[in-house]
């Protein structure tokens, strides 16, 4: 055993680590203290003599395996075969069939060796053949010992089926058995043997980290491990790099196996790659003396690796990079030979990416020599030896844009990228690739103040390729080639102001930067500036101008002042060199608006080259702009004259064709633009060439540009040829105008489908092909149509930027404003007035100030079809004074005014009749007013139509005369050019005058009418005013009447109070006076006793009434009654005037009938006194009879007793 059992533990079930040199293995002698040895490094050929040794001395199975290893190591594996054939056969369990577990190891060991042979075979029938043995091995070692017959499960078998699983493929059910294994034990011992297949598992997933753990702890379950546990640890740390850490984890190796080649060449790795400048802290000098250092003891290790095992691949890829450093491709190519032409390196069989990365190191050194021819042969061998090395692919990348096949480096760089996206050369490489093919796929297109070059490949790729390149230069800023490519990115992409600061930057990185890039800062600046402040005029123009003198400096000739190169003199004698940048600064002067000055600049340059066609059409384009088209298409001419393949004068006389509306020679003129042969780059020829096309015969048949406008011109003569029709319905070719309109329609649609089929980012013909689509009534697709060319215009916006204006979209979008006039269009036909009238509205502010007739008219259409003709009425007004010689204006204008009044007469006539007499209008007016605003319109439409039979009949008569069909053409092709009919005009002439006779008396009983209505509405008015004024006066009588009342009634109750409270003190003052005379009477001889009034002598049966009779009652009794009012109170009250006569009249009135009542109740009294009398008791009445009698009687004292208590009646009549 190499590791014997230590504390119950075993390190693992047998070592697979190599035969010391020199050693022997003795197979003992039975019955002898004798062995026989065998030299390892000189075993017997014929394995049938150790065989038969072997069986003869019933050797333990243990040396049978060491024997077989040894062989193995030797690389004779027909030896080792045979010597496990024998062991692992059945008639084996007869001689040793106590030696379960050393069966276990023979068969596990055997299925290990098919493993390895079936993940290096390449052919899928031999693979599985090999695999399908090791499966069987490993069945039969399950089967040795299992539960059934009472043994416990080996560990071995499992952790075999675990390493087959994962050379089959399935990762995940190979952990799980490992996983399982961990469980189990090995001949009832603890084994870290699954730890350490799990950690090399993991280490194989690129798993470093949970590698590392599992390493550890194996190493803690059993210190004694061997050394392959530290080497792993070692080899985990190298790989996150953890250098130092790494390098003891070697160190420790070495101390356990002086001369263990894996720990050497771990070591060397770990002081080179830890001894790398980047991961060196201090000064200069002492970074340098650390590196040395490092270098040569990292040299020694990898030499002592080398000689201790020169066969080892990893050793001698090691060393191939090394010399691959020095520049010693000879010693390259001895290290790798062997490994790139053979699978075996040696008595160490070399590993996929071992031989792939033997392969690269070779490819690199033939590339570094100049042998691309070798070395793109070695990076293809690397490629295939490891799929999974994408290190080759870069190299292939360099070998393809060498020999210049861009389309192949593209492919292989994209795929060192997605293994390598932070790599700095290989993202270089990835974003000047990325560059060439936008270029390769880009079209010349113009932008901003001129032509820039060209536009990309679309604004999203282009996006990505600076993204890249923009990694590149973070990564080294002082890349003036990745800086310069970035720019050109930003510039595809259309991120004006990003490519002009990437220019910027790099004008400082070079020490004399190019006219080119100088001129690009100038146009970039010219183009960025837009909207903002006037200083850009000044730095663009300072860009040219250095961009001049950098001309002049690149053509040898003496350095002079930029201001000075920029004079008429100078310019009438420019280089030829010097002309793109002294054109780029004419038109900048033209787009600040100094046109005379800006003519002046192109003629002089006309003057120093006169083929100069650019400056021909800008002259020609100017003119455009101030609509001289005669002149403008002469300029054309002459500059097609000077090239007849000149595409941009064919271009631009098709244009001005389409200005005139000239749609059908517009379109000739673009057909012949599409047949103008093209030429093509010597890559382009050459693809043409390999695809089976001539070169000579490439044309612009795939121009979008012209395409685009065949099919406009094309829609433009349907929409023509339809109002023709309707103008002209009597025609009898109808039929064959509508068959000609449906070809221009047909035709105008594959067109705009192919220039979205050749740029699906094309929103002009995304535009056009959604007029098409509601054109033939299909309303939702072409609202779709134009919401995604919208969407495209608003994302080109906010790529662009708001402040800067930098989008190139969004100068086209400037100039676009058929997407928001076509959504009008649709919201229109949906019956979304209030939509469509946004939409317009969005069109004529930001592009048009609000000055656009033709928008106008189709804001007045939507206010018509809304119903709403006052406010067409108002916008067509508006119309016509923007463009008072527009005939279709006038006649719309005409058509709503006649309309308008029509409708107004009809409601009044309506209005009339449900209200007797006159009414007021809606607006407030009378229908009088309302008839009179009516004929007032009707007289304008008649005068509007009349202007327009003048001009009609204008054009007639300057077209000549002929027979009645040529005549019928002419007025067509009249209506056509006026945009009405004569005869409808006609019409609408004799209907206005028409109505306004019949409407004429409507003006007068309208009058009559309002003037009745108003008479009888002032007399309705003056008979309520009058009824008003009398209930008002009756009201106000009423009111002041209860207000004279209850003053009154204030003035008696006051009396009242006032004569209460006079009779109350003339009644104390008299009962005071009563008093002292009783007190006076009952003095000593004053003839009476002292007894007070109302008591009863102590000493008589005398009763004394104690009832205030005596006392005068109010004149207010307790029904609050006043009393009648004396003379005096008479007298006061009339001078207060709250009193007159005729209340004194009622007042004895009352008082009779007062008088009257109390008789009454008095009788009443009586007889309910009379009844009381009867119900009272006999006793009570005895006692009344007895006090009436005390009252008759005389007193004593000389003086009358007070009779009995009155009655009611006689109190109130004492009252």
């Amino acid at each position: 055993r190499a590791c014997p059992r230590s504390g119950g533990k075993r390190a693992m079930a047998m070592d697979t680590g190599a035969y010391v040199a020199g050693e022997s293995i003795y197979i003992p002698i039975s019955g002898t203290d004798e062995a026989v040895a065998l030299n390892v490094d000189d075993l017997p050929e014929n394995v049938d003599d150790v065989l038969g040794l072997l069986q003869a001395e019933l050797s333990p199975l243990g040396l049978w395996l060491d024997l077989a290893k040894a062989y193995l190591q030797r690389g004779k594996e027909e030896q080792f075969r045979a010597i496990l054939e024998t062991g692992c056969s059945p008639e084996i369990e007869e001689y040793y069939p106590d030696a379960k577990y050393e069966r276990v190891s023979l068969m596990c060991a055997f299925a290990s060796y098919y493993v390895h042979l079936g993940k290096a075979e390449g052919d899928a029938i031999n693979r599985d053949e090999h695999f399908h043995r090791a499966e069987s091995l490993l069945t039969q070692a399950s089967l040795i010992r299992r539960k059934e017959n009472g043994d416990q499960e080996e560990q071995l078998p499992v952790l075999g089926m675990a390493h087959l699983t994962g050379a089959r493929g399935d990762p995940v059910e190979a952990e799980k058995l490992l996983d399982k294994s961990r469980n189990l034990k090995d001949d009832g011992h603890e084994n870290v043997a699954p730890m350490l297949w799990k950690a090399l598992a993991l280490y194989q997933r690129n798993a470093f980290t949970d590698a590392l753990q599992w390493y550890r702890r194996a190493l803690r379950a059993h210190p004694g491990a061997p050394a392959s546990v530290r080497l792993g640890i070692g080899a985990c740390q190298l790989r996150l790099g953890q250098f130092a850490q790494a390098l003891k984890a070697f160190e420790r190796t070495l101390v356990l196996e002086t001369e263990n080649p894996d720990a050497l060449l771990g070591a060397a790795l770990a002081e080179l790659h830890g001894a790398s400048p980047a991961t060196l802290s201090g000064d200069n000098d002492e970074i340098d003396e650390v590196y040395v250092e490092s270098v040569r003891r990292g040299l020694e290790y990898l030499e002592r690796a080398f000689n201790v095992d020169p066969h080892n691949p990893a050793t001698r890829v090691a060393l191939a990079k090394h010399f691959l450093v020095t520049n010693d491709s000879e010693a390259v190519k001895a290290l790798t030979e062997t490994l790139v032409s053979s699978a075996a390196g040696g008595v160490v069989t070399a590993t996929a990416r071992l031989r792939a990365e033997a392969a690269f190191v070779r490819a690199r050194a033939a590339h570094a020599s100049g042998d691309l021819q070798s070395a793109r042969a070695s990076y293809q061998a690397a490629a295939q030896l490891d799929g999974t090395f994408a290190a080759p692919a870069f190299g292939l990348a360099q070998v393809a844009l060498a020999r210049g096949d861009r389309k192949a480096a593209s492919v292989f760089v994209e795929k060192a990228r997605s293994a390598f996206p932070e790599s700095h050369p290989v993202t270089r490489v990835y974003g000047h690739l990325r560059r060439c093919e936008d270029e390769a796929k880009s079209v010349a297109m113009g932008g901003g103040v001129v032509s820039v070059g060209r536009a990309g490949a679309g604004a999203g790729r282009d996006a990505e390729t600076a993204s890249a390149l923009r990694r590149a230069t973070d990564a080294d800023p002082l890349d003036l080639e990745s800086r310069l490519e970035l720019g050109d990115a930003l510039l595809g992409a259309g991120d004006y102001a990003g490519a002009l600061l990437s220019y910027e930057t790099a004008t400082k990185l070079s020490p004399a930067p190019s006219a080119a890039l100088l001129n690009n800062c100038g146009v970039l600046q010219a183009m960025t500036g837009k909207g903002a402040h006037e200083g850009r005029f000044e730095k663009a123009r300072a860009w040219f101008l250095q961009a001049l003198r950098a001309v002049q400096v690149e053509s040898g000739a003496a350095a002079v002042d930029s201001a000075d190169l920029d004079t008429s003199d100078e310019r009438k004698k420019t280089a030829d060199a010097a002309l793109p940048v002294a054109f780029n600064l004419a038109r900048l002067v033209e787009d600040r608006g100094f046109v005379a000055e800006a003519e002046q600049r192109y003629r002089d340059l006309l003057i120093a080259s006169p083929t100069m066609s650019e400056c021909l059409l800008r002259l020609a384009s100017m003119r455009c702009d101030r609509k001289n088209f005669p002149e403008a298409t002469a300029l054309a001419q002459q500059a097609l004259a000077l090239d007849d393949q000149n595409t941009d004068a064919m271009a631009f006389l098709g244009h001005l064709l389409m200005k005139q509306n000239k749609w059908a020679e517009a379109q000739a003129q673009f057909k012949t633009l599409r047949g103008t042969h093209k030429p093509l780059s010597a890559q382009a020829a050459t693809l043409a060439a390999a695809a089976g096309k001539d070169p000579k015969t490439a044309t612009h048949a795939n121009d979008e540009y012209a395409m685009v406008a065949i099919a406009n011109a094309a829609y433009y003569q349907a929409i023509k040829l339809q109002s023709l029709g309707n103008r002209n319905r009597s025609v009898t070719s109808d039929e064959k105008s509508s068959k000609a309109e449906k070809e221009h329609l047909e035709h105008a649609a594959t067109m705009y489908t192919k220039a979205l089929q050749k740029s699906e980012s094309n929103l002009f013909a995304a535009n056009g092909l959604g007029i098409l689509l509601a054109e033939r009534g299909k309303i939702e697709e072409a609202k779709v149509t134009f919401q995604m060319v919208a969407e495209g215009m608003s994302a080109a916006e906010v790529a662009g930027g708001e402040e800067t204006a930098n989008g190139a979209a969004e100068d086209r979008a400037a100039t676009f404003p058929d997407i928001w006039i076509n959504q009008g269009h649709i919201q229109s036909a949906k019956k979304n007035h209030d939509a469509a009238a946004r939409h317009y509205q969005q069109a004529q502010t930001k592009f048009f100030h609000n000055l656009d007739h033709t928008v106008m008219l189709y804001q007045a259409r939507n206010w018509y079809e809304a119903n709403d003709l006052r406010a067409a009425t108002a916008v067509l007004r508006r119309a016509l004074r923007v463009a008072p010689w527009n005939h279709r204006l006038r006649f719309n204008l005409a058509y709503v005014l006649q309309e308008s009044a029509c409708r107004s007469v009809q409601q009044t006539l309506r209005a009339g009749q449900k209200i007797a007499g006159g009414a007021a209008a809606e607006d407030g007016g009378t229908k009088a007013a309302q008839v009179r605003v009516a004929l007032e319109n009707l007289t304008l439409a008649l005068t509007l139509f009349e202007q327009l039979m003048v001009a009609a009949t204008a054009v007639e008569a300057t077209s000549g005369g002929g027979d009645e069909v040529e005549k019928r053409k002419v007025a067509a092709v009249a209506s056509a050019n006026l945009g009405f009919d004569k005869k409808r005009v006609r019409q609408h002439v004799q209907f206005c005058q028409k109505q306004l006779k019949e409407n004429a008396p409507h003006l007068e009983r309208a009058a009559a009418e309002d003037a009745a209505f108003h008479a009888k509405r002032e007399s309705l008015m003056a008979e309520r005013h009058a009824e008003m004024t009398k209930l008002a006066m009756g009201k106000a009588k009423v009111k002041a009447d209860f207000e004279l009342k209850r003053k009154a009634e204030e003035a008696a109750a006051a009396a009242a109070r006032d004569k209460f409270k006079r009779n109350n003190q003339e009644y104390m003052a008299r009962s005071a006076g009563e008093r002292m005379l009783e007190e006076d009477s009952s003095l000593p001889g004053g003839g009476g006793d002292g007894n007070k009034k109302g008591k009863k002598n102590a000493n008589a049966n005398e009763y004394v009434d104690s009832d205030d009779d005596d006392v005068l009652a109010p004149l207010l009794m307790e029904t609050g009654t006043p009393g009648p009012k004396t003379a005096q109170e008479k007298v006061a009250l009339k001078a207060t005037g709250l009193f007159s006569d005729s209340e004194d009249e009622e007042e004895e009135a009352a008082d009779t009938d007062g008088e009257k009542d109390a008789a009454e109740a008095e009788a009443e009294e009586k007889d309910d006194d009379a009844k009381s009398d009867d119900a009272k008791s006999d006793d009570e009445k005895s006692e009344e009879a007895a006090a009436m009698e005390e009252d008759t009687a005389p007193t004593t004292g000389g003086r009358r007793a007070r009779s009995a208590p009155a009655s009611k009646t006689d109190k109130e009549q004492k009252a």
